[in-house]
C-alpha cells in the first residue's frame, strides 16, 4: 500500500530513504537508515521489526541478497511482506511476498531501489526509478550534497504520484537523509528525517518542509 525509493552514493557517501502511501505516518512504519550499516524497507502488511532485523543482519557482514531472504526465517507471515535492503557501496535486493497486494513489485540498479504494493501500474516505480537517475545530471552548486539528494528523491516520489502512485490515493510520506559513517549509535544520526504524517498532498507538503529544514541551515 505504498511506494519507496532507497539510495546509495558510494562516491559521496550519503544515504537515502523516501517513502508515499495511502497509510498514515508512512515513515514511521517503513523506511529506516542507519549510517554505519544501510538502509532497509519493510511494508505492504508492514511488520516494522523486520527493519531492524535487516540492519543488525547487514551490520554482521550479510548481503542484502541473503537479508532479503531471511525475512522467511524471521517472520510466519513473510509473504505479506515487501523489503528491502541496500549498503552504501549500493549493492541491494528486495523480496516481494506472493500475498502481497497487486500491483506489487520493484526496480533493483546500482544505487538505487524502487519498491510497491497496491501500485496503478509498473508504471509508478518507473517514474521513479527514471527520475531520480536523471537526477544524476544536474551540475549545479550543491550537485551531491545533502540537500540536493533529499530534493531529488522527494521530486522522484512526486513523479510517482504523477504516473499513479498508490491506487487508493495519498495521506502520508516521508524523506530520510544521512551521510555513511563508521559505528553504530542509537537512535541513527540523520541529516534529513522529515515526515508528513496526515495530509491532502503530503509529498507536496514534505517538498516545502525540505525546503525549509534546509533555508534554516542556510543550505537553501
Amino acid at each position: 500500500m505504498t511506494f519507496t525509493l532507497l539510495a546509495a552514493d558510494p562516491r559521496t557517501g550519503l544515504l537515502g530513504a523516501a517513502a508515499a502511501s495511502r497509510s498514515l505516518a508512512v515513515g514511521n512504519a517503513v523506511i529506516s537508515i542507519d549510517p554505519g550499516v544501510g538502509v532497509v524497507a519493510s511494508q505492504a502488511w508492514t511488520n516494522r521489526a523486520l527493519r531492524a532485523r535487516m540492519l543488525d543482519a547487514l551490520a554482521t557482514g550479510e548481503r542484502p541478497s541473503r537479508v532479503v531472504e531471511r525475512v522467511t526465517e524471521w517472520d510466519q507471515e513473510a509473504e505479506r511482506r515487501q523489503v528491502a535492503a541496500m549498503l552504501p557501496t549500493g549493492e541491494a535486493d528486495t523480496r516481494t511476498g506472493t500475498e502481497t497486494t497487486d500491483w506489487a513489485g520493484a526496480i533493483v540498479r546500482p544505487g538505487v531501489v524502487v519498491l510497491g504494493n497496491l501500485l496503478t501500474g509498473s508504471d509508478v516505480l518507473q517514474a521513479v526509478a527514471d527520475t531520480f537517475e536523471a537526477g544524476a545530471a544536474d551540475v549545479s552548486d550543491d550537485a551531491g550534497t545533502i540537500g540536493h539528494l533529499a530534493r531529488r528523491m522527494v521530486a522522484a516520489m512526486l513523479a510517482g504520484e504523477a504516473a499513479g502512485g498508490d491506487r487508493r490515493g495519498r495521506q502520508s510520506a516521508a524523506v530520510l537523509v544521512a551521510r555513511a559513517r563508521e559505528g553504530r549509535v542509537f537512535p541513527p544520526e540523520l541529516d534529513i528525517d522529515l515526515r508528513v504524517d496526515d495530509d491532502e498532498a503530503p509529498l507536496h507538503r514534505l517538498a516545502a518542509l525540505v525546503d525549509a529544514q534546509l533555508r534554516a541551515r542556510g543550505e537553501g
